[in-house]
């Protein structure tokens, strides 16, 4: 209770515009857990397999995949208000095309241009937090940012699994179109009651754009814009020539460095085990409501409260691995975690009773999960200071374009061999990562 009354304190002393982006995010949890409860289960109900939605899901990653690094341009140009406004319409409109458009093409050009907005909001998150915060604020600023959105998607899940069977059985809601507008929403039951409550997850979203107006203008000055307007494209090539200059650095340091020496590296090294870590989330993480759904036969509304109440417990375990991590170290930490998740998971995917797998789906996530915030400081931490930028964009970009190729696969797996292997497969690419990681960097564990 005190810790919760520490926060409380400390948001009262944030800047407003940091204030003002909480609020933002917070409001905008609820939407976002609906979604991830829900729209899987949304494409399922119209009929479409495994293999379609992970084709859905890899338009969506490619479209930010492609989109990251002029997202940061136009942030530097024209300010972190200006772009959250423009991205949070942007999203809002495709999203509505998404749930009200159930063709394939539709759907995946949806998807890849969603992609594209989120991509923008992803990019701005941490560089808007930094520049409307003070050093002293930033750790109790971040950690308040994680905490308010992963308690907010919680309440969107439990929220979302039961949305559908409350549509459902309000009769009017399922009383056929006006032929005008009968194209709009799905006529069975089913498909329409995920609809609405999708489009209920949007509405709810609207008032998390009112904080974002209210944001201070963070625009260059028109001096500033006009000299950005003249220079812009020697700006631009400016930031190409300093990636560059990054690039030629590693690849001078592969040439002129012993190979068994650069494999070794820790910077290589973590870049593989990002690769592992991807390669296994993709093929099963995006299937879990699915897999419950679908395959275990819970309801929505069940699958809501399971996967809320993992989130939750994530929450909760997160605040215990920096004191474990000052008891057995940090890669001690991160290895023991990781690899007490992979029993969870292969029970989880082999099982058919329901009840065992809501049990151990409640800790599997929070065992692996637990300790990415102390991954994430060990893995800048081994980087040299004036690298870690590079290193950092690396190790983003593998993890997620990794998890993009596996997507896909995963679902086509699915749909011809059932859920077995992509849990099977995606363990064996966990244990391997974890394996890698602790015989690497456990005799410098401090």
């Amino acid at each position: 209770m005190s810790l919760l009354v520490n926060y409380m304190h400390e948001f009262g002393r944030f800047q407003r515009n940091a204030r003002l982006y909480l609020i933002s995010n917070a409001l905008s949890g609820i939407t976002i857990g609906i979604l991830l409860v829900l729209y899987n289960l949304y494409l399922a109900s119209l009929g479409y397999n495994t293999d379609f939605i992970g084709l859905v899901l890899f338009s969506t990653t490619l479209g930010a995949g492609l989109a990251i690094f002029p997202a940061g341009f136009c942030i530097d140009r024209y300010g972190g208000k200006l772009v959250q406004i423009w991205s949070n319409l942007a999203i809002g409109v495709i999203g509505a095309a998404q749930i009200l458009f159930r063709q394939p093409v539709p759907l995946l050009i949806s998807g890849f241009i969603a992609g594209i907005a989120a991509a923008f909001l992803l990019v701005v998150n941490a560089p808007y937090l930094t520049q409307n915060s003070s050093s002293a604020e930033r750790p109790h600023l971040f950690s308040f940012n994680i905490v308010v959105s992963l308690g907010t998607t919680v309440l969107g899940e439990v929220l979302g699994g039961s949305l559908p069977g409350w549509l459902r059985s309000v009769p009017w809601l399922m009383m056929p179109l006006p032929p005008p507008v009968h194209w709009l929403l799905a006529q069975e039951a089913t498909p329409r009651s995920f609809q609405l409550a999708l489009l209920f997850a949007g509405i709810l979203a609207i008032p998390s754009l009112i904080p974002v107006f209210m944001l201070s203008d963070d625009r260059p000055t028109h001096q500033r814009q006009a000299e950005q307007g003249k220079n812009f494209t020697i700006s631009t090539r400016q930031s190409l020539r300093n990636l560059l200059v990054q690039i030629t650095y590693w690849r001078k340091q592969i040439h002129h460095t012993p190979v068994r020496v650069w494999l070794n590296s820790p910077f290589f090294v973590l870049v593989l085990v990002q690769v592992l870590i991807g390669l296994g989330a993709g093929l099963f993480i995006p299937y879990f409501n699915l897999y419950f759904v679908e395959h275990l036969k819970a309801s929505p509304a069940l699958f809501g409260l399971i996967d809320g109440g993992a989130n939750a417990l994530n929450a909760l375990l997160t605040l215990l691995a920096p004191l474990l991590a000052m008891r057995i170290g940090k890669i001690n930490t991160i290895s023991v975690t990781r690899l007490l998740s992979i029993p969870l998971l292969l029970t989880i995917g082999l099982t058919s009773f329901l009840p065992l797998a809501a049990l151990l789906y409640l800790f599997r996530q929070g065992t692996m999960d637990m300790a990415m915030g102390i991954f994430q400081v060990y893995s800048m931490e081994a980087i040299p200071e004036q690298r870690r930028g590079l290193a950092n964009s690396t190790y983003q970009a593998v993890s997620q374009g990794t998890g993009a190729i596996t997507t896909p696969l995963g679902g086509v797996l699915i749909a011809h061999f059932s859920y077995a292997p992509v849990f099977i497969i995606g363990a064996v690419f966990y244990v391997l990562s974890t394996v890698l990681l602790w015989a690497r960097f456990s005799r410098e564990d401090t």
